[in-house]
């Protein structure tokens, strides 16, 4: 009965938790980090292209022209050797006819690093931003899981409480019919059938108030989703076992799954090596850089000389070169304890995440504990609730007590399913979050 009136009131498109959980995984937030993945991989292999052989090819072609002039100026004509400083000088002229001459060059030119060590450091330094974003991706993603499992239960719960208030608003009318036809026959009184009345109006108020939270909570969860937020989504029943699982760790193998799994002490553990390339590549400034150099030269007058008959006017040198900087102002000093504090903050700032995650653990797990312990006494409380009016019907109906006693009694029975029902999500949620505190959620799925 209860599905049935959920199906029309709701008509909307199923969708299980396991659904939830895979799409959430490709939201627009686990999406982003992917793409900040995928920057630090290509940045990674951007410095090892710097690494590897550079080739370059040149060609070149050239025109030298010289016009015909006429150089006239005065030269020794002769010494008298009787006397040296008479000197006899003479009228020099000097014709340069017209040249022209094409010049062609065709080369190609090796580099190979054989040590750099800043180039090397920034490799490494790349490698260990690659493995901290795939960190930050793989948290992010425990995180949109999370969140996803926590709006499909507040879907759940906003779902399954309407189908109390709709229950209790149904019996809100039989009791009003009843009430109305006792006093029509002469045996209740017009104040108990009035207040009957009221009761079921307040009923269906709070009924049509329960639609709008319904409403409010499939635009969350088809938001996080990526979906249209005009779709009306019916979380589908995960089945629960009415008896929940017992946390499934103790405290210690919690904070050991933490620190094994969880992403996010991945990420600043890389990001801590990254920030000890960096202080390295820093300091390379003291040290020298070696690199070896090939070149294949050919030019020419011809084109075709050059550019066809490889067999001719071809030269190749080699040279290894060496640069060493002595001295830089004091700038790579600066530059080297920069870097070193930067690798001091990333330290603390592993060191506070790790502290981080154990409190995540610990709260989770005590979170969970006590609403496990919480939903044994809601269990409980529906069952009395139950038996509560049913007591209150029959002495109703027996005539020895009036709507008010009725009313508390459905009033009571109404709470003790919403907190159970509320109850119930919240301990799944707890259990999520342990999950994802432990970096477990999800199976520890990773990018």
């Amino acid at each position: 009965m209860n599905a049935l009136v959920l199906s029309a009131v709701l008509a909307a498109t199923p969708i299980s938790l396991e659904q939830v959980r895979e799409e959430s995984r490709n939201n627009l937030q686990a999406l982003l980090t992917e793409l900040d993945r995928v920057r630090a991989s290509e940045q990674k292999r951007f410095s090892t292209g710097a690494l590897m052989p550079q080739i370059q090819l040149q060609a070149s072609a050239g025109r030298t022209i010289q016009q015909e002039y006429r150089d006239i100026g005065t030269v020794i004509a002769g010494v008298d050797p009787n006397n040296p400083t008479d000197i006899t000088y003479r009228q020099a002229v000097t014709d340069f006819p017209h040249y022209a001459a094409n010049r062609f060059q065709l080369g190609a030119t090796l580099t190979q690093v054989l040590f750099d060590l800043a180039k090397f450091q920034t490799l490494a330094q790349s490698g260990h931003l690659e493995a901290a974003a795939r960190g930050t991706a793989a948290e992010q993603m425990l995180a949109s899981e999370y969140e996803a499992i926590r709006r499909f239960y507040a879907l759940w719960t906003a779902q399954r409480q309407l189908l109390v208030l709709q229950a209790t608003a149904d019996r809100s009318k039989e009791f009003a019919d009843r009430a109305q036809a006792l006093f029509e026959a002469g045996r209740g009184t017009k104040g108990d059938a009035l207040s009957a009345m009221v009761n079921l109006g307040t009923d269906r108020i709070n009924v049509e108030k329960q639609r709008a939270v319904v409403s409010q909570a499939q635009i969350d969860l088809a938001s996080w989703l990526g979906r249209s937020e005009g779709q009306e989504l019916d979380a589908v029943d995960p089945a629960l076992p009415d008896t929940p699982r017992p946390p499934p760790v103790t405290l210690e193998q919690g904070l050991d799954l933490a620190r094994t799994n969880r992403p996010v002490l991945v990420q600043w553990g890389a990001q801590v090596k990254a920030a000890k390339a960096f202080e390295t590549v820093q300091a390379s400034g003291w040290s020298p850089r070696i690199n070896f150099q090939l070149q294949w030269l050919r030019s020419g007058p011809e084109a075709d000389t050059v550019f066809t008959d490889f067999g001719r006017q071809s030269a190749v040198s080699g040279t290894i070169n060496l640069n060493w900087d002595i001295f830089s102002g004091f700038q790579t000093d600066a530059q080297t304890k920069q870097a070193r504090a930067q690798l001091a903050q990333a330290n603390l700032n592993l060191a506070q995440n790790e502290r981080d995650v154990e409190g995540q653990v610990k709260v989770a797990l005590d979170s969970l504990g006590a609403q496990l312990r919480a939903l044994e006494v809601a269990q409980q409380n529906r069952v009395t609730a139950t038996q509560n009016l049913e007591y209150a019907q029959e002495r109703f109906r027996a005539g020895a007590s009036s709507t008010l006693e009725v009313r508390d009694a459905q009033l009571k029975l109404a709470q003790a399913f919403q907190t159970l029902i509320q109850t119930r999500s919240d301990a799944e949620v707890a259990r999520a979050g342990l999950e994802k505190a432990m970096g477990t959620l999800g199976n520890g799925a990773t990018p």
